[in-house]
């Protein structure tokens, strides 16, 4: 992105870049949070 950004001078395209690897960041950590509720038990826990 930087190269493409500061490099090329082709700021719409790394911004783009940015948005999508943003998108799937954030794919990632909701799958991880909600998987991880299954790894850890509580004590006491009624689940």
């Amino acid at each position: 992105m930087w190269q493409e950004a500061f490099g090329r001078y082709r700021m719409g395209y790394a911004s783009a870049m940015a948005w999508i690897l943003l998108l799937i960041t954030l794919a990632f950590t909701v799958v991880q949070l909600n998987l991880s509720k299954r790894w850890v038990h509580y004590e006491g826990d009624s689940r």
